[in-house]
């Protein structure tokens, strides 16, 4: 990669967002870069329900769901702190798969279309000048007619930009940690439960290959009183 490179349309963050829209921009004939600082497949903290709303759109975009036995799941489940708990069911539900698979698949499809993903590699700036943007990282520069942004909110180019919501006072979000994990226990694949304790809660509901999503986002404190033992 270098600074000759030139696309049509760059796209910053290789997430559900900008790899759906890499597909669809590589079928439309555009030439199409994508960048992500992570390298395919790898773990995101992600409750790993999708509402069946979304089916459709990732059938069109080449994951065959329904072909891959997933779990589908109608029911909630919530929990209080007290051990009181409420059940009801999902009037449209949604299906269980990770972010470790799903990502991965979206990114294998939007290869196969044309896409030139760039993984392992942290963009570091965007300049925009002449009508064109340059996206500058840590291994070269390229550049693109129209760039996307499809990193999240906090990164570091939002830190770069000093954009407002990065240079305010002690955010409350600053005080959380979320954790994820998969498990294999014995629970209804067709349930999502969420579990309220003090400060926190605990989401569990099934993904592919027999294996449950569970995780949680607690204050920083109950992470401390446990001994910054996550597990």
């Amino acid at each position: 990669m270098n600074s000759t490179s030139a696309y049509e349309l760059a796209i910053i963050g290789g997430g559900l967002a900008g790899l759906s829209l890499a597909i669809q921009s590589a079928r439309s004939g555009r030439s199409t870069v994508l960048f992500e600082k992570e390298q395919y497949p790898f773990h995101k903290v992600c409750g790993e329900y999708i509402s069946f709303e979304n089916w459709n759109h990732l059938q069109e975009l080449g994951i065959p769901l329904s072909d891959m036995n997933l779990p589908m799941i109608n029911r909630l489940l919530v929990s209080a702190p007290d051990g009181r708990k409420v059940e009801s069911q999902l009037p449209l539900g949604g299906f269980g798969i990770s972010r470790y698979l799903l990502d991965d698949l979206l990114c294998r499809i939007a290869r196969a279309e044309g896409v030139h993903v760039v993984e392992h590699t942290k963009v570091t700036d965007l300049v925009f000048s002449d009508d064109r943007f340059t996206v500058m990282t840590d291994q070269g520069e390229v550049s693109a007619k129209v760039a996307a942004g499809s990193f999240g909110k906090r990164s570091n180019l939002d830190i770069r930009w000093k954009r407002p919501f990065t240079i305010h006072n002690h955010s409350k979000l600053s005080d959380y940690v979320a954790v994820k994990y998969h498990v294999r226990i014995n629970a209804a694949n067709d349930q999502i439960a969420l579990h309220n304790f003090e400060d926190g809660y605990c989401g569990i509901s099934a993904i592919e290959d027999e294996k449950f999503c569970l995780c949680y986002l607690t204050k920083a404190g109950n992470l401390r009183k446990a001994g910054n033992d996550i597990g």
